[in-house]
C-alpha cells in the first residue's frame, strides 16, 4: 500500500504502527512516500494524468481537492464506504473540511485527516504585565471585536516597549486569497463570491461580491493597522487602533512575522495554530514555559455574525487549511486503501496520530477529548481551536481558483500596500473576476 504524506519526520515513521495499533489488519503494510507540499499538487496531476496506479491513497489538500474530483481521479467514497462511515463522516466530522472534498453531486471523495484552523497567538506573559488578566476574562474561548483588541493591542506594544503589536503573512501569494485575507475579510462579514453556498460555484452563475462593502471594511482596518490613522483611506473610527502592524508584513510570509513573536518583539500573531506552538516550546525558544509564555485566543472580528448579510459569515473566523485522504481511483489496492481509511477515523488512532504529530483531528468532538486535553503543551489551545473549526471558512475552491486567487490577492495586496484606494482596487478585481468567470463558464 503506498501512501503519499507530508508529515513530521516522527509522525512518518510511527505513522504504520499507529495504523495497527488501531486495528488495521497486520497483513497491510504501508510505503510513505514524501513530497514538498509546494510540488504535491503539480506532481499529483501529472501522475493521475498519466493513469499510474500509485499512489493507492493521496493526501490531498483542502485547497484543490475539488479540480482533481471534475477530472474523476479520485475514487467515489460514498459508493465505496460502508454507511456507518459515511454517517459518521456527516455526523462527526468538521463539515468544512469534509465539503472541500464533496462533489457537485453531494458525494464525498475525501476523508478529513488533518484539520488546520487557527487561532490568534498572543504573549500570555506581557497581557499580564500590562495589567491585563486573560485567564480570567475568558480570553480563550470569547471572541473579542477588532476595535476593543487593537486597543489592547496598542496599550501592551507601549507599554512593553515592543518593536510590533501583531504581525501576519501578507506577501504577495496565494496565503492572501486563501488564509489572511479570507479569513479578516470574513470577520467583516465580507465574501468573494456571496455566502458559504458559492464558494465552489456554479463557475459563472455566482454573484461576484468583492467589491462589497464588509470587504473594503476589512481592507480599511488593515490599512490603518499598517499605516496609521492618517492613511487616506483608513477607517473612520477613533477606536480602532493605528499602526500596530510595521508595512514590512507586505513581504513576510511565515518566517520574520512568526520570528517577532518568538524573539519577543511583538505581542501578537495572526496565525495561531499547533505547528507555531510546538515550535514555541523548543529549547532554542521558551522551552518549558512555553503555556506561560503564549496564549491562543479565536480571531477577533469586525462585525457580529447576526449583523452580517451571510449565514455562517461574520464573528470569529478562521481560513480553512489541511489535507484529506483520497483513494487513486485507478489502484489495484481498493479494498486495502479503504481498510486503512476507515481505520484513520477511529478515534484511537485519531488520538495517537494528534499526539504524533500535533495535527488537529477533524472529528471536532475529538478536540474536547482526554488525549488531546491532556497534551502537555497543545492541551491549554483546544479550547479555542474548537470555536474556530465551528468558524472555518474555506477558500473558493473550483477549477479556475488559481486563476482567481492571482486576481485576488494581487488587488488586496495593492489597496493594502497603498497602490489603489479600496473602492479602485476591488473594483478592479470584480472586473477581473467576471471576466474569468464567464469565460470559463460559457
Amino acid at each position: 500500500m503506498n501512501l503519499l504524506s507530508r508529515s513530521p519526520e516522527r509522525a512518518v515513521n510511527n505513522f504504520e504502527a499507529a495504523l495497527h495499533e488501531a486495528g488495521l489488519s497486520k497483513d497491510i503494510s504501508i510505503e510513505l512516500s514524501t513530497k514538498s507540499p509546494g510540488t504535491l499538487e503539480d506532481q499529483y496531476r501529472q501522475w493521475l494524468n498519466a493513469g499510474r496506479s500509485e499512489p493507492d491513497i493521496l493526501t490531498m489538500d483542502v485547497g484543490w481537492s475539488i479540480p482533481f474530483i471534475r477530472r474523476n481521479q479520485l475514487l467515489n467514497l460514498s459508493e465505496e464506504l460502508p454507511e456507518d462511515a459515511l454517517n459518521t463522516l456527516e455526523s462527526e466530522y468538521n463539515q468544512a473540511s469534509l465539503n472541500s472534498s464533496r462533489g457537485q453531486d453531494g458525494n464525498i471523495f475525501g476523508v478529513p485527516f488533518m484539520m488546520d484552523v487557527r487561532g490568534l497567538l498572543y504573549r500570555k506573559d506581557l497581557a499580564r504585565k500590562a495589567g491585563y488578566e486573560p485567564d480570567a476574562n475568558n480570553w480563550g474561548t470569547e471572541p473579542k471585536p477588532w476595535k476593543e483588541f487593537s486597543q489592547v493591542i496598542a496599550d501592551v506594544q507601549q507599554q512593553q516597549s515592543l518593536e510590533y503589536g501583531l504581525t501576519m503573512p501578507f506577501e504577495l501569494s496565494q496565503t492572501i486569497t486563501c488564509c489572511a485575507f479570507n479569513a479578516m475579510m470574513s470577520q467583516w462579514g465580507g465574501a468573494y463570491f456571496g455566502g458559504r453556498e458559492n464558494l465552489f460555484g456554479p463557475i459563472g452563475d455566482r454573484p461576484i461580491t468583492i467589491d462589497g462593502e464588509p470587504v473594503k471594511q476589512a481592507l480599511r482596518m488593515l490599512r490603518t493597522f499598517i499605516h496609521g490613522r492618517d492613511d487616506d483611506h483608513a477607517l473612520d473610527d477613533d477606536g480602532f487602533a493605528g499602526g500596530i502592524m510595521p508595512s514590512d508584513v507586505l513581504g513576510w510570509r511565515y518566517t520574520k512575522d512568526l520570528d517577532a513573536i518568538l524573539n519577543g518583539d511583538a505581542f501578537g500573531y495572526t496565525v495561531g495554530m499547533p505547528a507555531m506552538a510546538l515550535l514555541g516550546a523548543s529549547d532554542s525558544n521558551f522551552g518549558e514555559q512555553v503555556n506561560e509564555k503564549l496564549g491562543m485566543m479565536p480571531k477577533p472580528y469586525g462585525i457580529p455574525e447576526s449583523e452580517s448579510q451571510y449565514e455562517g459569515i461574520g464573528g470569529t473566523s478562521s481560513p480553512l487549511a489541511g489535507y484529506n485522504l483520497s483513494v487513486n481511483s485507478n489502484s489495484s489496492k481498493i479494498d486495502a486503501a479503504l481498510e486503512v481509511i476507515q481505520t484513520t477515523m477511529t478515534d484511537d488512532f485519531l488520538e495517537r496520530w494528534f499526539n504524533l504529530s500535533g495535527y488537529m483531528p477533524a472529528k471536532t468532538d475529538l478536540l474536547a477529548s482526554e488525549a488531546t486535553q491532556s497534551h502537555p503543551i497543545l492541551g491549554q489551545y483546544m479550547d479555542t481551536f474548537s470555536v474556530m473549526a465551528d468558524n472555518a471558512v474555506p477558500r473558493p475552491v473550483t477549477p479556475i481558483y488559481f486563476q482567481e486567487s492571482k486576481v485576488i490577492s494581487q488587488e488586496v495586496h495593492n489597496v493594502v500596500s497603498q497602490s489603489k484606494s479600496p473602492e479602485a482596487g476591488m473594483s478592479d478585481a470584480k472586473q477581473q473576476l467576471a471576466n474569468i468567470e464567464n469565460n470559463y463558464g460559457n
